[in-house]
């Protein structure tokens, strides 16, 4: 398989280990509940009767099972993650540094592309100000006057368009090189398990259900 095909077996393992995690971590799931209708001390000749009344999930695994196909899944995760390591070494350059320099890159230009939209503007507040002077009188009035609010972006929108277009070329470049590389890269692996499907049926197949 190549570098993506491993990654996408990795991340599926993964999620089957958090889907046996909820199932168990669920207490309707691991216990049985039985209520006791206590008849006869309530009315002599009447039968006692014993109800199952569990709530359990629909697939409803056996628990010990569940447990064994989790620890044999740990141990496919791991061996996966050792050739994914081994292939990722071979390669000409750091695949987790490009990936992670890109996710830096774009969430970068996100913040940057609303740097470069940005306008200055005004708006005028028509009565919104208040000052107080002295009528003949000698008495305190008040009175309203209008405020121009102004807003000026204090940098040059042009370099920073300048500096979107640079990102967004070194970018794409490095996407294209993580592409070819995740296609092109072959990883030394044999899967275990047929990890195609729902995670119910997958996990049937695993224990045999």
């Amino acid at each position: 398989m190549n570098l993506k095909e491993a990654f996408q077996a990795q991340n599926k393992i993964s999620e089957l280990m958090s889907y046996i995690i909820r199932y168990l971590s669920d207490s309707d799931n691991v216990m049985t509940i039985t209520e006791k209708h206590l008849r006869s001390k309530a009315l002599a000749g009447q039968q006692d009767e014993s109800v199952d009344v569990s709530r359990k999930d629909e697939e409803a695994f056996d628990v010990g099972k569940l447990l064994a196909v989790w620890q044999e899944l740990m141990a496919e995760k791991e061996r996966l993650g050792s050739a994914i390591g081994k292939a990722k070494a071979g390669m000409d350059f750091n695949l987790d540094a490009a990936v992670d320099g890109n996710k830096s890159r774009r969430a970068f230009l996100s913040m940057l592309q609303g740097l470069a939209n940005r306008k200055s503007s005004h708006e005028l507040q028509k009565g919104e100000g208040r000052g107080y002077v002295f009528n003949n009188d000698g008495n305190q009035t008040s009175y309203c006057y209008d405020i121009d609010r102004i807003l000026t972006i204090d940098y040059d929108r042009n370099k920073v368009r300048a500096m979107v277009k640079e990102l967004n070329r070194a970018s794409d470049e490095v996407s294209i090189k993580i592409d070819e590389a995740l296609l092109q890269t072959q990883v030394d692996f044999a899967p275990k398990f047929d990890l195609a499907g729902e995670n119910p049926f997958i996990l049937e197949e695993l224990m045999g259900k």
